[in-house]
């Protein structure tokens, strides 16, 4: 009955609700599911609730997730027990449902702002493209998977041709404006599963996933038509952006180490760059 009563209540103020029936189940779907919240009992089936709690926070995927404990036990030991193996919050059974349903709403809250905290570590503040570090988590979790499914993937380093030109010239204004207009018109040409990234300065990177050497190639020269297309306008002229690239593919029964994959297409943007602007001397 509270079981029930409590999920109808949630789901009334529009939280999505998922029930199991033992801590192995919960255990099971806290991994599939990675919910911002689960509210427990102590005593289950098969594994009770405070083994579950340390089951998930040996996972660091799960860690984040906001643990509320209903217990019986209201010796304080067992409140210390609880909240040593990794419980957020702990309640007795008898609480009130409305006290309940305010610790849920504070853990929700929680769970946002550990979200954006997250969000934002992984996000490069001038672009709102995915920041060097988080690229690199990426691209070793999408070459595992690769992998695994003996998918084939295509890593691509680009670069703007004569940045330092639009610096000195224009301004570091338009430099910036530049960099954020390259960022914008290759996020919205790649797919919604690529890895798009500032990789530094006004060097990208691209990740093409489950994609070949063709199909990535064939978005670069997208890429490039729709630069040329809709140049960059700063104070009423328009900015002309080139670009390099190197595109290295990852075959799926002979996956390189991401640094390997990242020395193959730096060194074949190296050569593009080369060829493009054979004054410039550097990448």
């Amino acid at each position: 009955a509270f079981v029930r009563i409590t999920s109808r209540r949630l789901e009334s103020k529009g939280y999505r609700v998922l029930v199991d029936q033992d801590g192995e189940e919960g255990l099971a779907m806290a991994r599939e599911h990675i919910p911002d919240v689960i509210l427990t009992d102590w005593m289950m089936p098969r594994m009770n609730g405070l083994a579950m709690v340390a089951e998930i926070r040996k996972q660091p995927e799960l860690e984040g997730i906001y643990i509320i404990m209903l217990s019986n036990k209201s010796d304080v030991r067992n409140c210390i027990e609880g909240f040593e193996e990794g419980v957020d919050d702990y309640l007795m059974k008898t609480c009130d449902t409305s006290e309940l349903m305010v610790r849920i709403g504070a853990g929700m809250r929680i769970r946002r702002l550990q979200k954006e905290l997250m969000r934002r570590a992984q996000i490069d503040g001038m672009t709102e493209l995915y920041n060097r570090t988080c690229f690199f988590t990426k691209i070793e979790e999408e070459l595992r998977r690769a992998e695994r499914y003996e998918h084939t993937t295509t890593l691509c380093m680009v670069d703007l041709n004569e940045f330092k030109r639009i610096n000195d010239t224009l301004g570091h204004l338009a430099g910036d404006a530049a960099i954020r207009h390259v960022a914008q018109v290759m996020k919205e040409l790649c797919r919604d599963s690529d890895i798009v990234a500032r990789y530094g300065g006004d060097e990208f990177a691209i990740l093409f996933v489950e994609s070949d050497r063709e199909g990535a190639q064939q978005v670069m020269t997208r890429i490039e038509d729709v630069l040329r297309e809709k140049p960059l306008i700063v104070e009423g002229d328009e900015v002309s952006i080139q670009l390099s690239y190197g595109l290295a593919e990852a075959n799926p029964h002979a996956i390189p180490d991401p640094d390997s994959l990242v020395a193959q297409a730096d060194a074949l943007l190296y050569q593009m760059k080369k060829a493009r602007n054979p004054a410039s001397s550097s990448v």
